[in-house]
């Protein structure tokens, strides 16, 4: 079989960096070879030395999630796949934390993995508690059970519409 690398071997030393959105993100990281520093911490052996799910605050500092109350949340979650399925356009993972049920899964990042080849595909994260919540992001080639990823989270509302809201906005909206 003919790869492209017989064809361009040119390309053998080519590497794939990846760009950060930081509306997505809100936090200093950035992409190092096939692993990601947030200012000069490396989430890949910060993830291997803790052993456990840690957030990242605002500023790039790890906090731990064994000490956050529940209702507490943070731009990123560093944790640890602990099953996958993947298809050709679909992933489901399951990690080994649990989110914050006020939060919504943005973007992900596999730190150790190499980006060449990556595609993207619908990828359902689902955490400890059995959670599911699905985004469509950058799938590697190779992602590895017990591999690290990081979530980039939002804050969801909580506050949803009651009869009596809309009861209240339609008074409000009469003329009169």
């Amino acid at each position: 079989m003919v790869t492209l690398f017989d064809i361009l071997p040119s390309l053998k030393g080519v590497t794939v960096a990846r760009s950060f959105d930081s509306t997505k993100w809100r936090l200093p990281i950035r992409c190092a070879g096939c692993d990601f520093l947030v200012n000069d911490l490396s989430l890949r052996e910060e993830s291997l030395r803790r052993k456990v799910a840690f957030f990242l605050d605002e500023s790039g500092e790890p906090v731990s999630q064994a000490l956050c109350p529940e209702a507490v949340w943070f731009p990123a979650l560093v944790t640890r796949i602990s099953s996958a399925q993947l298809t050709a356009q679909r992933a489901v993972l399951h990690v080994d934390a649990a989110l914050p049920l006020t939060t919504a899964i943005v973007d992900v990042a596999f730190p150790g993995n190499e980006l060449a080849g990556a595609h993207l595909a619908d990828i359902t994260v689902v955490d400890a508690s059995g959670h599911r919540r699905t985004l469509n992001a950058e799938l590697p080639p190779h992602v590895s059970v017990t591999g690290t990823i990081v979530l980039a989270l939002r804050c969801v509302s909580t506050h949803l519409p009651t009869v009596e809201d809309s009861t209240r906005q339609s008074q409000l909206t009469v003329d009169g």
